[in-house]
């Protein structure tokens, strides 16, 4: 099982914790993307539930991106719907319009960043663990989505790091660029701020945080269609593929990839 749920009870109603657990670094697929999805839609869809933590109990990965093996035994043809399910998996986030608290306790690297900067608010154990838009790095081109979403949160003074270098950062430097907003130097204490953020916004009515949180988005929101049609072209571009296999294959054989 790809994910663990919870079910907690809360002021005013239910909440849920998902922990993931895919497997050891707790990568994404086309299907275990595609399942939170369907998990995130079934809460959406349920008036008992007022919101939701992410989080993980592995203690060195919250979510390290795309699977290097399962990219790798993919033919060619249908790379681009395992690549491109982060995509619609952000999609599903932003639309997710109850509240979505995320918890990163490890490593967030490329769709770990991406689920935690799709939620509404993030909390960051202030240790070892990094996260970063690290695409780029791998040879694929940051969707507009994504870019839109950081716009909204991180220091334009960051914005072509974030994005252009993937650069990662510790739990203190994100907070200071604005891609999380609390750190705490323990999981017990992130997940005390997680329950007190998620008991505070339980009490807020729920059909005007709904409609607010829509409002909020509704940009990004319309422009999702048209952003996973930009993605689809932008996988076609010269080399992309090639780089990205390339860059699965040097992680898997622990060397430097060699780009074209």
């Amino acid at each position: 099982m790809n994910y663990k749920r919870e079910v907690i009870d809360i002021p005013n109603g239910k909440g849920e914790i998902i922990r993931f657990q895919m497997n050891d670094q707790n990568s994404l697929t086309g299907q275990n993307m595609r399942d939170l999805g369907e998990i995130l839609n079934e809460i959406k869809a349920d008036n008992s539930k007022r919101g939701v933590i992410l989080t993980t109990d592995n203690p060195k990965f919250f979510c390290n991106g795309l699977d290097a093996e399962n990219l790798l035994s993919t033919s060619r043809d249908k790379l681009i719907d395992e690549v491109g399910g982060i995509v619609i998996l952000f999609g599903e986030l932003v639309k997710f319009d109850k509240p979505l608290i995320t918890e990163v306790t490890g490593h967030a690297m490329g769709g770990g960043a991406v689920i935690t900067v799709a939620s509404d608010f993030k909390y960051m154990l202030d240790g070892k663990g990094r996260i970063g838009f690290t695409e780029v790095n791998v040879g694929l081109p940051l969707p507009g989505s994504f870019i839109d979403r950081i716009k909204m949160c991180v220091d334009p003074r960051y914005w072509a790091e974030v994005c252009l270098e993937g650069t990662t950062y510790k739990g203190a430097e994100a907070k200071k660029i604005g891609l999380i907003d609390e750190i705490a130097p323990t999981p017990e204490e992130i997940r005390k701020i997680a329950l007190k953020k998620l008991e505070t916004l339980s009490k807020v009515p729920q059909a005007a945080y709904r409609a607010t949180k829509n409002t909020l988005n509704e940009a990004l929101i319309a422009h999702l269609e048209q952003y996973k049609k930009d993605t689809t072209k932008s996988f076609e571009q010269p080399g992309v593929v090639d780089n990205l296999l390339e860059a699965m294959t040097a992680l898997k054989e622990k060397r430097r990839p060699v780009f074209k």
